[in-house]
């Protein structure tokens, strides 16, 4: 989680730049608000940690890169409309640019479609005792907003809806975001116990 922040490692083509609206916007602000406060959501150098997303009709809406979890507000929110893996690419509309962890969310989505809600956080306590708390990690490191961390990501998670992802923190996937809140903050809390 040291890896120097340096943007998104893909070319975003905007179709539009209306900001989506959507209840569950508001379940996401809360719910950074809450990590932020928990220490899960840290300032990182060239950045902010931390992202949400939610599946919907469209596509699936996911919060902005670079801006900071503890403060957001409805127009931090892109709605992505496609992505295209291999030639970088996504298709969104909004007035930032897509979380640099799009294609991560993008693949989940894709792949497994009981998902509808994805929350990643940099929890190092629950990284550092994955074993202990029987939480499966992805076996390799990969620089963030990768291909490659996206297919690890969702290799992984095929055996369960919370993974540790090594050198980053955790992923939750749910349901819904209350679902995957609930993911975050249940394992935190074992951690802190432990």
């Amino acid at each position: 989680m040291t890896e120097k922040y340096v943007g998104r490692k893909f070319k975003t083509e905007f179709k539009g730049a209306e900001v989506p609206e959507d209840t569950r916007i508001y379940e996401i602000i809360q719910l950074a608000g809450k990590f932020k406060k928990m220490g899960l959501l840290p300032d990182e150098e060239g950045g902010h940690a931390g992202n949400f997303s939610f599946r919907n009709s469209r596509g699936f809406v996911i919060t902005a890169g670079g801006v900071d979890k503890g403060n957001l507000t409805p127009r931090n929110f892109v709605q992505v409309l496609n992505c295209n893996m291999d030639t970088g690419k996504v298709i969104a509309e909004g007035e930032l640019q897509p979380s640099s962890e799009t294609f991560t969310h993008y693949l989940i989505y894709r792949e497994k479609k009981a998902v509808n809600a994805i929350i990643h956080v940099h929890d190092s306590l629950v990284l550092e005792k994955a074993a202990e708390l029987k939480v499966r990690v992805t076996p390799n490191h990969h620089p963030y907003g990768t291909t490659e961390l996206a297919y690890e990501i969702e290799k992984t998670l095929v055996h369960g809806r919370y993974i540790g992802v090594k050198g980053h923190g955790v992923l939750a996937a749910g349901k819904s975001l209350w679902e995957a809140g609930k993911l975050i903050e249940t394992f935190h809390e074992a951690a802190k116990k432990l």
